[in-house]
């Protein structure tokens, strides 16, 4: 399985546009192959902020949508009038990597540059605090003690459901650390996978070559033939 996590900001003028385009976007993604599901999540303290996480059944179908005509003509006016802010880190589950890819889990072309190479995805009921992530781990357990001691950075938030919580890891140890702490409950999920690219509005090194010609070009070429 690969993985998008996709943080924006919104601004309250431009919720309504944001809107017409996610659901534009959702109809495009039914059509994908490879498209598992997409799962919209909103900041319970910043109602600005919004999350959605992607699942695709592998990094082919992720690169077929990247290159989607209407999805790259959405993207570029999304980026240009629409977001103030986002970020993109994406990657393949840790269940899906082979003993060749698992030796690239510190460095290597297909690992993030970035602090944070690995994200677990805690998803747990309506009912748990969103204060903290340290809020879901079990401390009275051998592995709850210093469970979020190598903690690169974490995000919460809420969907129509359940909480989510976002966390982000140095080394596959620590994330597994912190994954065996948490305090499970009924019905929850949790996801780990290694960050191939790590990107945004701010910081385009590790963005997909040629993403950004790409998506001017279309809206360039939809331009001339108006």
């Amino acid at each position: 399985m690969f993985f998008i996590v996709f943080e924006s900001t919104t601004p309250g003028s431009k919720t309504a546009i944001a809107g017409e385009y996610y659901v534009q976007m959702q109809e495009l993604l039914k059509a994908q192959p490879g498209f598992i599901s997409e799962t919209p999540f909103a900041s319970p303290v910043h109602p600005d902020q919004q999350v959605l996480i992607a699942k695709w059944t592998d990094e082919k179908g992720v690169h077929i949508w990247r290159k989607q005509h209407d999805h790259l003509r959405i993207q570029y006016k999304a980026r240009h009038g629409i977001f103030d802010a986002y970020r993109l880190r994406v990657g393949p589950d840790l269940a899906s990597l082979n003993e060749d890819d698992q030796q690239e889990d510190e460095q290597g072309e297909d690992v993030t540059r970035h602090k944070g190479r690995f994200i677990v995805l805690y998803e747990g009921p309506v009912t748990t605090s969103t204060a903290s992530v340290t809020d879901i781990i079990d401390s009275t357990g051998e592995s709850g003690t210093g469970a979020a001691a190598e903690l690169v950075d974490a995000s919460v938030y809420q969907g129509e459901e359940s909480i989510l919580w976002i966390s982000s890891w140095p080394t596959r140890r620590a994330a597994a650390v912190f994954e065996k702490a948490i305090r499970r409950t009924e019905g929850d999920t949790v996801s780990t996978f290694r960050v191939k690219r790590d990107y945004g509005s701010t910081d385009r090194s590790e963005a997909p070559v040629g993403a950004d010609a790409d998506q001017a070009a279309t809206v360039a070429e939809e331009s001339k033939s108006a």
